[in-house]
């Protein structure tokens, strides 16, 4: 006998320009080609250019920016931002079913639980050009399939009654350590969830709640260390880039026109780290 499980979830961290911010995130090298071709965009002011968007509207963006969300064979992932604890995110409209809980990280002895599944440390390699580019949107995560009713298990946790539920285990990519180390705010992705290990399908078309696609960040590496960001924002930054210790400028419309001077400086500063 097999039973229906959904589940919902949304987050909101401080910063986020709604209650659904999720995120695309690829990683990848960029080849010799794609770096002489940044360098020739920036000389000649090209990096960013009109283009034409709904509504007969236009807005300024970047086909090349656009171009390096497909480099990502070292990682890509769609999913929920939130910042630090699973129990942020909510599931505001109630869209799942009562059946579940999450595995948490310590039993109800305060002992490691064994069905708990760490968060992935992202990391970088140390050498040539990377990319991490964020695209940021909303998400309303959301995941569903029909199980085995014996799979369920007693859940004694704190805030949870002696009923049986499915455990839910939860497929997150860990960004603190990478994105710290650059000046930048951490964040967790959430991009997955399991029962006994099996993934859970994502209910991707019901996902977008909003429909909305904000901007894109690129971090740029040489030999692991952050040379250069660029963004395709035309308006200040949201999370998890509006909290940056990091002193480098981010080259995007948005400075263009608020600072040419520091966007010009910005702009020769990475060419000259690109060259040495």
């Amino acid at each position: 006998m097999k039973e229906k499980i959904f589940i919902a979830r949304n987050s909101e961290p401080e910063g986020s320009p709604s209650e659904y911010l999720g995120a695309e995130v690829s990683i990848g090298k960029l080849s010799l080609e794609m770096i002489d071709e940044l360098k020739f965009l920036l000389k000649n002011d090209n990096l960013f250019q009109e283009m034409a968007g709904n509504f007969g509207q236009t807005y300024i963006g970047s086909s090349y920016l656009t171009d390096l969300m497909d480099i990502n064979e070292e990682f890509h992932k769609n999913g929920l931002i939130y910042y630090e604890d699973i129990e942020e995110s909510g599931d505001t409209y109630s869209y799942s079913t009562k059946n579940w809980a999450f595995v948490l990280p310590e039993d109800e002895n305060f002992e490691p639980n064994p069905d708990f599944k760490p968060a992935k440390k992202i990391e970088l390699s140390s050498a040539g050009f990377e990319v991490i580019s964020v695209r940021t949107m909303d998400i309303y995560f959301k995941a569903k399939g029909e199980l085995a009713k014996e799979i369920k298990s007693d859940f004694d946790h704190i805030g949870y009654t002696n009923e049986p539920k499915f455990k839910i285990q939860t497929g997150i990519a860990n960004f603190h350590s990478v994105m710290y180390s650059s000046g930048f705010c951490g964040f967790n992705l959430l991009h997955s969830v399991y029962v006994n290990g099996n993934e859970l399908i994502r209910d991707e078309d019901a996902e977008e709640e909003a429909g909305n696609l904000y901007y894109s960040s690129h971090l740029l590496f040489k030999d692991g260390s952050l040379i250069g960001w660029l963004a395709s924002n035309n308006y200040s930054h949201s999370f998890p880039f509006d909290y940056i210790e990091s002193e480098i400028p981010c080259i995007s419309p948005y400075l263009r026109d608020n600072d040419s001077e520091v966007y010009q400086s910005a702009i020769k500063d990475l060419i000259d780290k690109i060259r040495g």
